[in-house]
């Protein structure tokens, strides 16, 4: 009987597509977003009543049973500077407190998490001028095996892909229409975002500093500021240094000495203990902090490993299979985007060059806390929906010209069709 918000959330999730009129006005991307949202229902359902979905066990119960403990906490914990995880629990306790302790409660708050990434990432296209390949993105955004298992049980995957999604999408906005109101649903995206994970808290002053900058003056058509404006941008550049210098002295600090260094020298030893656990999927890459040098010669195998691995050699078994072939297609996906950008000009590659120093700078973040591939298909989902956006229409405009009319053959007018 608890389980009845579940089915009632379950249920609310399909008329939240058709909330937004540029997405009910299409038929055939609401059916795609359908059947995406679809499969993520049934990993919830499974995962409540049949068994524990792969990749659902240990964090995903473990997330849940301590909801189940904070549903007694009468005060929901916001702190940016605390333990990203005591939020989400929070979050949990809040809703199993009002409708009662359910596992397939928490597998569909997620679900309604995605599906409100959906929206927001076909705002995105439209914004972008990608409205050609909508419903391309919106599969491969939605279909990823991993993701759909990860964005549909007791985790913050999901949420952080949402907060992330919206950041991008508010930062859009600004470098097109700049206002402060805007800015300021920005900065509430990065701080939703930062509370769920202590490493995403150092990520977002870098997100909020590269979108801010991008987008007040990352334009080359000449835009009148107003001085409010000017004195905001300002103000909030002091403010992520006051928190910097305050809350992580080690940031600023030169190599090799207390600063920055040593959160190298933290990082690296945090691999060292890791690798010492020995598990099937650990790939035994280690960071070189001692010098310069060592960080420059052993930082990109650290990212191609996490990037891309496991290698062929690597398989062992059909989960091992799944995960390399979600591999080559984020190389696919990533030499696509990064080859529309070096294709374009303008205002069009500028956008591409602040997406993908966004991902970048996200998907680096988690390469460096991250020795196996088990643990880096989890961390792929946040950032999976901009490497879909900028590397999506070019792939499927090749996989077109192979002849494969899987996506259809709408025309819109894009920059991309030319």
């Amino acid at each position: 009987m608890l389980d009845w918000a579940g089915w009632l959330f379950m249920l609310f999730s399909f008329g939240i597509v058709l909330m937004w009129k540029h997405v009910r006005s299409d038929t055939k991307l609401v059916v795609a977003i359908w059947f995406c949202m679809v499969l993520h229902h049934a990993v919830a359902f499974l995962n409540a009543y049949v068994g524990t979905a792969i990749g659902a066990d240990q964090d995903a119960l473990s997330f849940h049973a301590a909801g189940v403990a904070a549903e007694a906490m009468p005060e929901l914990e916001l702190s940016f500077f605390g333990d990203g995880l005591v939020p989400y629990i929070h979050f949990l306790g809040f809703f199993y407190r009002t409708f009662g302790a359910s596992i397939f409660l928490g597998g569909e708050l997620s679900v309604i998490a995605f599906t409100l990434s959906c929206v927001v990432l076909v705002k995105l296209v439209d914004l972008l001028d990608l409205g050609r390949f909508r419903i391309g993105i919106i599969l491969l955004f939605g279909l990823l095996p991993s993701a759909v298992i990860f964005r549909s049980v007791t985790l913050r995957e999901s949420w952080q892909a949402l907060f992330f999604l919206l950041f991008v999408y508010w930062a859009v906005r600004l470098w097109k229409r700049p206002s402060i109101l805007i800015i300021s649903f920005m900065l509430m995206s990065a701080f939703c975002m930062a509370i769920l994970h202590n490493g995403l808290k150092v990520y977002s002053i870098y997100m909020i500093l590269i979108g801010s900058y991008w987008g007040i003056f990352g334009r080359k058509k000449g835009v009148r500021w107003s001085r409010h404006i000017r004195f905001l941008f300002v103000g909030l550049l002091i403010v992520c240094v006051i928190i910097l210098t305050q809350k992580m002295e080690w940031f600023m600090g030169p190599i090799g000495g207390a600063g920055f260094g040593q959160a190298l020298g933290f990082i690296e030893e945090f691999r060292i203990g890791a690798s010492t656990i020995h598990g099937r999927s650990t790939y035994y890459i280690m960071l070189d902090a001692s010098s310069v040098l060592g960080v420059v010669k052993t930082m990109p195998l650290v990212i191609v490993y996490y990037m891309f691995a496991p290698f062929p050699w690597d398989v062992e078994n059909y989960k091992d299979f799944i995960v390399m072939l979600e591999a080559m297609l984020r190389f696919m996906l990533l030499f696509s985007a990064v080859y529309s950008w070096r294709r374009f000009s303008g205002e069009v590659r500028s956008w591409y060059r602040f997406l993908l120093i966004v991902f970048f700078g996200m998907e680096l973040m988690w390469a460096l806390g991250t020795v196996n591939w088990g643990t880096s298909t989890r961390h792929h989902v946040p950032g999976f929906s901009i490497l879909v956006l900028l590397g999506a229409p070019g792939l499927i405009l090749f996989m077109r010209r192979l002849h494969f009319g899987m996506f259809g053959r709408r025309k819109y007018n894009t920059m991309l069709s030319k």
